[in-house]
């Protein structure tokens, strides 16, 4: 199944409508629009039903978030979350499992790397344009971006937030 961009687009939309800032009006809204997707990703699915984490609509939105916020936040700069996405990205390729959650991995999708690569550059544009004073380090360890113990893995994402995407339009 191929990412639809538009659905995308639209899911990316809602969840930063559906978003607070928490305080930080320029990154803020990307942040939990990124920690609502990947809780509602993360969500067991009902007995006989299909995991949340494999609609890969929801991941390329996910992974929009997940770049845009980084580097809007200056966390990282865009060519680093560039280089981890392609990694993450080749190391579905060629299967090797990094879930990211107890839910299946989704599978590799150049179309879920691509809104990535939408998202970092959005990121750094919104970093230029009110987080001026964001200095990202050239490379930042990927431990502490992708870390399986307290970072990307469960510590950003809060479950519970009831957050849902919007239907998919038949």
């Amino acid at each position: 199944m191929a990412v639809n961009s538009v659905r995308v687009r639209e899911i990316i939309n809602h969840a930063i409508a559906h978003a607070r800032n928490n305080g930080d009006i320029c990154c803020g809204s990307i942040r939990q629009a990124w920690r609502n997707l990947k809780a509602w990703r993360d969500q067991a699915p009902l007995p006989g039903g299909r995991p949340n984490s494999l609609d890969l609509d929801v991941a390329a939105a996910e992974n929009y978030m997940f770049a845009r916020a980084c580097v809007c936040e200056g966390f990282v700069n865009r060519m680093q979350m560039n280089t981890i996405a392609l990694g993450y990205y080749a190391s579905k390729v060629v299967g090797v499992k990094m879930p990211t959650s107890g839910n299946p991995q989704s599978p590799s999708d150049a179309g879920v790397l691509g809104w990535g690569g939408v998202g970092a550059q959005e990121g750094e544009a919104d970093c230029r344009r009110c987080n001026r004073d964001a200095s990202p380090p050239l490379w930042r360890p990927v431990s502490e971006i992708m870390s399986l113990g307290g970072g990307y893995r469960g510590a950003m994402g809060k479950p519970g937030t009831r957050y849902e995407p919007p239907p998919t339009r038949i």
